[in-house]
């Protein structure tokens, strides 16, 4: 196959996957839910805990309780809501990752689908073509609530900064980074299960297992800690602090580990009798 018939058939699939999001109800209601949740999050949470984040006392006491792991950064950013929309979404995004991107290919497969539509493309376009489709649905929720977030930032503040707007693309960028090894990750166990939920439990099983041979490892040989580094999300507690477009060096760890899923997957569902 030509590489560009392979990325023709790759954009095909990702359209698809977006025409899902914004025209079925099924993609409806995903944005509905997203909204109210997102709602609750900007109203109760990081609308108030701005005003809390902005008063010297307390900024003088997460200096000089966090100042050494480089938390105090966090004070840098142009608005506080970007702050507290940053901590959260670095935390809670990866869990959702991971069910929202169960069903990739294992409901195709179920229904017999997947059969049909790999007559007429490749295999390999298929996995990419639907990885690539999640990671632009993700990108559509995140910009929708990054957002919001800008909104917020610029009622309480009456104005909105260049600043901010640059604040906002990064995040946006790392968060995609971030989230790409977990959508590769469900890539590859919805190539080898029957149905999203199995997907999801293995996923969150084998994650909780290797974590737990590791500590285990970790315990017994301390010089192994290096190896905790290597898995999906370790980079979190790093870009926590982080700042600037020169913060994105640390993608190279989630990149190469989105690469080894996706191989591993294109093989499993190469592998696979549809």
């Amino acid at each position: 196959m030509s590489m560009m018939l392979l990325l023709r058939q790759i954009v095909l699939f990702s359209q698809v996957e977006l025409s899902r999001l914004w025209l079925t109800r099924r993609g409806l209601m995903t944005l509905a839910a997203t909204a109210v949740v997102w709602f609750f999050l900007l109203r109760y949470a990081i609308a108030p805990a701005s005003d809390i984040l902005q008063e010297p006392n307390f900024q003088k006491s997460l200096t000089a309780a966090f100042g050494m792991l480089g938390l105090h950064q966090l004070l840098n950013w142009p608005a506080p809501e970007l702050t507290l929309y940053w901590m959260l979404s670095l935390i809670l995004l990866p869990i959702l990752c991971l069910a929202f991107t169960a069903n990739q290919l294992s409901g195709d497969a179920a229904r017999g689908t997947l059969r049909f539509i790999s007559l007429r493309s490749s295999r390999t376009a298929i996995v990419l073509g639907r990885f690539c489709g999640q990671l632009a649905v993700q990108l559509c929720l995140i910009l929708l609530s990054l957002a919001a977030t800008l909104i917020i930032s610029t009622v309480r503040q009456g104005s909105i900064s260049w600043q901010a707007i640059e604040a906002a693309l990064l995040i946006s960028c790392h968060l995609l980074i971030v989230l790409m090894p977990f959508t590769a990750l469900m890539t590859v166990f919805s190539a080898w299960a029957r149905s999203s939920r199995l997907a999801l439990s293995l996923a969150i099983v084998s994650l909780g297992v290797v974590f737990g041979l590791l500590s285990w490892l970790i315990y017994h040989q301390p010089d192994m800690a290096f190896l905790l580094k290597y898995m999906p999300g370790a980079q979190i507690w790093q870009l926590i602090p982080a700042q600037g477009w020169q913060s994105l060096q640390l993608a190279a760890l989630p990149l190469a580990q989105t690469a080894v899923f996706l191989l591993i997957a294109q093989q499993i569902l190469s592998r696979r009798a549809l």
